[in-house]
């Protein structure tokens, strides 16, 4: 039967960059030192406490070896002496398959890779890293606001613009109360107006339609054919007043409340 001042087992076993230690405990002991030499000369100690029958040392290298010992405390804090025979051996593994393995699962739960397992992972550098993604039928699009630092009777102005596509077709809005097109060249715009004369404009079906019918609807275009009627207007005359009719339809019509207003 063994003495109950001495550790009964000691055993050390190879760890990828570290050793484990086992030990069995002395009856009516509950605490037992752990001391460790390692090979440069750093000595280290532990206490350990009931149950616990295995204790990890960690941070060696491949092949690294140290002396390990225990010894049993008493309740009043007294130990006995060390004992040359009470060294025992360790060393670290160099199985290369194991330290593959443990640095696989070291990386594998490092806090690095944790937000992974949601799905995606941010790094500190803005990189970010995706786990698994799916994309199917999907929609990118982007907005701009541009405030100008002009001001108009004291009341800054706001400008903005959506871009999209639609079908085979491209979209541009501008969201603004008016707008100029300056371009060298000829340009054709559907469904639009512009306030630029030297722009060639090429309206749609449906704004033709409605253009018209304000001319049609308007009180020159009205006084105009009983001129007509009457046979009372000479040609430079009707000509001028088509003009006029033609210019004061389409004003009306961009009014607030018009046929074009927002069209």
């Amino acid at each position: 039967m063994s003495e109950p001042s001495i550790v009964p087992y000691v055993k050390t076993t190879p760890k990828p960059f570290g050793v484990d230690v086992e030990w069995k405990w002395p009856g009516g002991c509950a605490v037992l030192e752990l001391q460790c030499l390692h090979e440069d000369g750093r000595l280290m100690k532990e206490r350990i406490f009931w149950p616990a029958t295995v204790c990890l040392i960690s941070g060696l290298k491949a092949g690294e070896r140290l002396q390990v010992r225990l010894r049993p405390i008493a309740e009043d804090g007294s130990a006995r002496d060390w004992r040359a025979g009470d060294w025992i051996e360790g060393v670290s593994s160099v199985d290369t398959e194991e330290i593959i393995e443990a640095l696989d699962e070291e990386i594998r739960n490092s806090c690095a890779l944790h937000g992974l397992k949601g799905g995606w992972f941010v790094d500190k550098t803005g990189k970010a890293y995706i786990h698994e993604a799916l994309i199917g039928d999907g929609v990118v699009s982007q907005n701009y606001s541009v405030k100008l630092n002009v001001a108009g009777k004291g009341k800054p102005h706001e400008a903005g613009m959506t871009l999209g596509v639609e079908g085979e077709h491209s979209k541009v809005e501008f969201l603004a109360d008016r707008f100029k097109v300056h371009e060298a060249a000829s340009s054709i715009i559907e469904n639009a107006v512009a306030t630029s004369a030297k722009t060639k404009i090429r309206l749609g079906d449906e704004m033709k339609h409605a253009i018209i019918d304000a001319v049609r609807e308007s009180d020159l275009f009205a006084s105009l054919l009983a001129k007509i009627d009457a046979q009372t207007a000479s040609v430079v005359g009707l000509q001028q007043a088509m003009h006029e009719a033609v210019n004061d339809a389409l004003l009306n019509a961009l009014k607030p409340g018009g046929l074009l207003y927002k069209r």
